[in-house]
């Protein structure tokens, strides 16, 4: 297993992530959604994987909610980086992160997969996610 880190870039917010893949097997996903463009997000999860958010203060994490309102993105108000989001089902939680709050950004050398999800609805897009990102432990400062 190898252990993947990352964060804002003022250090509030870290994540970690448990994943049988190297950095250079992580996919590397570029969604095409007006957010993700705007932040130029790159995703990655594992699903065999396990993913813990950690906030040093809770009151500067900023959840944003948009389109379906199916998962929160996870912002820090300090510093304004992008590090992930989370998605909650069937008391379950699914997380994806934000590849360029990767510490070791240089280890990531697979080239972003251009990613279209706009003709999902609700239900499908809470699917997909069950099914591709990571499951989450932990608590990322609450609510």
């Amino acid at each position: 297993m190898y252990t993947h880190e990352g964060g804002c870039h003022c250090g509030n917010m870290r994540w970690t992530l448990t994943s049988r893949l190297a950095a250079a097997q992580l996919p590397v996903r570029a969604c095409q959604c007006t957010f993700c463009r705007k932040q130029g997000a790159l995703g990655s999860s594992d699903p065999a994987g396990t993913l813990r958010f950690a906030v040093r203060d809770p009151a500067a994490l900023l959840r944003y909610r948009f389109a379906t309102r199916t998962a929160d993105f996870l912002l820090c108000a300090g510093c304004g980086v992008y590090v992930g989001a989370v998605m909650e089902e069937g008391g379950r939680r699914y997380g994806v992160v934000n590849l360029n709050s990767f510490d070791a950004r240089a280890d990531l050398t697979a080239s972003p997969d251009a990613m279209d999800y706009s003709a999902e609805d609700a239900t499908e897009r809470r699917a997909r996610r069950r099914a591709r990102w990571t499951p989450v432990f932990g608590d990322e400062g609450g609510g």
